[in-house]
């Protein structure tokens, strides 16, 4: 399976469980339109402890963005007091 998921800041999500013959699922839905496109929603879903393990690595992904901006802001930083100093 590939999966390519896009989501900004705007993106709704909507989340729900239910019962199925073959078990319990949780769902996450969006509505992401694709230009000259009419598929303009999506869903994912699985059982609640993978969406849960999802879940936990997309926060985990979240934070490591996060950090890699800080620590590129600092070397920028670094890097323009340094060069600022030798021109001076």
């Amino acid at each position: 399976m590939n999966v390519t998921l896009h989501l900004t800041d705007d993106t709704e999500l909507r989340a729900h469980g239910f019962v199925a013959p073959s078990g319990l699922f949780a769902e996450v839905h969006w509505d992401f339109p694709i230009p000259g496109s009419r598929l303009g929603e999506g869903t994912l879903w699985g059982t609640p402890e993978m969406m849960r393990r999802l879940a936990e690595l997309a926060v985990q992904a979240a934070v490591q963005a996060e950090e890699e901006a800080a620590w590129h802001a600092r070397q920028r930083a670094t890097t323009a007091l340094t060069e600022g100093a030798q021109v001076a």
